[in-house]
């Protein structure tokens, strides 16, 4: 959710390559128009060959990068003609830049990086949710691969996204959340997690509030706080947004995965979530991933960030793989 440096190093390439190289996925680019007729970029891999299958959304985060950058979804490209065949849609961000790569293929995203005008411009959660249903629409139509069923995948931004996504899109049948809270309002877990180790929690509070105080009354994109992705439009959306409200209403199996020392999205967001869900009658699997922060390439190895990817995919598929931690 908050803008951090990151480092996205060349290692999954190497894996991606062991693919073999017969009846490789199809890749397509689509342009589908917003209301005003600005465009929206949809990235589709799907298995070559011919068969309704399910699609699959992935939602990236808050980075005003690429959402290809996302190891998950180099991943999840490989993943498309598997055992169980499936449409990956990517629906990118608006005026994403595409930062320097270093000398081992890998990026670093340092202070002199700079989002786009256009990011700024026009990125909010609720725009966003806007342009997923408006490509679900388009698809709907024009795809006539897909069988109707829809699979949700986000993550930290994304994954506040996709709990709206979820929400309001009846083809939705099974929904995974990652690193996104959800429990409590963003208000009350930042002030939770910046004044912890604060000298004067009070004062530090009173700071807080009246910085998101500033953000509701001029919820603009043109300043921004905690990284220039992180525009006061966007804060907007975050600050007073519970997603329990409207995912104890799903009609879908949903699972929540969140790392047990995540420093972007604090933990008891998403632990109050799962306290939420108990005895709403959705599908729930809450699951608490020790030693791992944001994401899930976050965990102290590669072998199990790879576990976590496959039980996720599992899970959607109807096949879920991963340990439940949740209480019953």
């Amino acid at each position: 959710m908050i803008n951090v440096i990151h480092r996205i190093t060349g290692t999954l390439f190497g894996l991606l390559c062991m693919s073999t190289a017969s009846a490789l996925p199809l890749q397509e680019h689509l342009t589908v128009s917003r209301v005003d007729g600005t465009p929206i970029d949809v990235q589709l891999h799907r298995p070559a060959a011919a068969g309704k299958i399910p699609l699959l959304v992935f939602i990236d985060g808050s980075l005003c990068i690429p959402s290809a950058l996302n190891d998950s979804v180099g991943w999840l490209q490989q993943q498309v003609d598997g055992r169980h065949p499936f449409a990956l849609a990517v629906v990118e961000k608006p005026g994403p830049v595409d930062p320097p790569r270093n000398a081992d293929g890998g990026i670093d995203i340092g202070p002199d990086f700079r989002c786009s005008d256009a990011f700024r411009q026009h990125y909010t959660l609720d725009q966003r949710v806007i342009d997923h249903l408006r490509a679900l629409q388009y698809l709907h139509r024009h795809a006539p691969w897909w069988n109707g069923e829809l699979w949700i995948w986000g993550f930290s931004d994304g994954g506040r996204i996709g709990a709206q996504l979820a929400a309001y899109a009846p083809q939705t049948r099974a929904v995974a959340l990652i690193g996104f809270g959800g429990g409590v309002p963003m208000a009350e877990s930042m002030q939770d997690m910046v004044c912890a180790a604060n000298g004067a929690p009070t004062t530090c509070r009173q700071e807080l509030r009246a910085r998101m105080d500033a953000i509701r009354a001029e919820p603009v994109p043109g300043k921004d706080w905690m990284g220039e992705a992180n525009t006061f439009a966007v804060w907007a959306n975050r600050l007073d947004a519970v997603e329990a409200n409207i995912l104890r209403d799903l009609r879908a199996p949903l699972l929540v995965v969140h790392g047990e020392r995540d420093g972007s999205v604090p933990v008891a967001s998403a632990r109050q979530l799962a306290t939420a869900m108990q005895g709403a009658g959705v599908p729930f699997r809450y699951v608490e991933v020790a030693g791992m922060r944001h994401s899930l390439w976050s965990t102290p190895t590669e072998a199990q960030a790879l576990e976590l990817h496959r039980g996720v995919l599992d899970w959607l598929h109807g096949t879920p793989a991963i340990e439940d931690d949740s209480e019953e």
